[in-house]
């Protein structure tokens, strides 16, 4: 009789534990805790970073990724490129860029030793965070830099 319960257990346990793997399935794993990831596209290649209005790039930059992310209601995109320019010229060309089309940098950080800047500038409603960087010596010559539009 022991022998007869304890297979109608085992029995009742996998069917349970196998109708809720099915529940889950149809259901979706997903709950509102991982809704931002759901919102995240990034894309890798030559063609994937879009323009950011009154803040064109160098001519020399090749975009390697672009990443959009939907929080709270705002679109967030960031765009890394590399380029053989060094820091120091992109970083100017940045400056330059930035005063000639009206922008306002509100915060800027700077690193002359190690060759990086952040800047973070704004214009009207619109926001930008530029990140200029030299390559690491193991990374080859040239600069990577970053374009953050919330």
């Amino acid at each position: 009789m022991a022998q007869l319960k304890r297979n109608s257990t085992t029995w009742l346990i996998r069917t349970l534990g196998a109708l809720m793997v099915a529940f889950a399935a149809l259901a979706g794993v997903t709950g509102q805790a991982f809704a931002h990831d759901d919102d995240e596209v990034v894309t890798y290649g030559p063609n994937a970073c879009t323009v950011v209005a009154d803040l064109p790039v160098p001519a020399s930059a090749t975009c390697v990724k672009h990443r959009s992310e939907l929080d709270d209601g705002v679109t967030e995109t960031k765009n890394s490129y590399i380029t053989q320019e060094s820091a120091n010229t992109v970083r100017l060309a940045f400056e330059q860029t930035l005063s000639k089309n009206g922008w306002t940098v509100v915060k800027a950080k700077q690193d002359s030793v190690d060759q990086e800047w952040d800047y973070t500038a704004i214009k009207g409603l619109r926001r930008v965070k530029i990140e200029v960087e030299a390559q690491e010596p193991d990374e080859g010559a040239g600069t990577k830099f970053a374009i953050e539009e919330r």
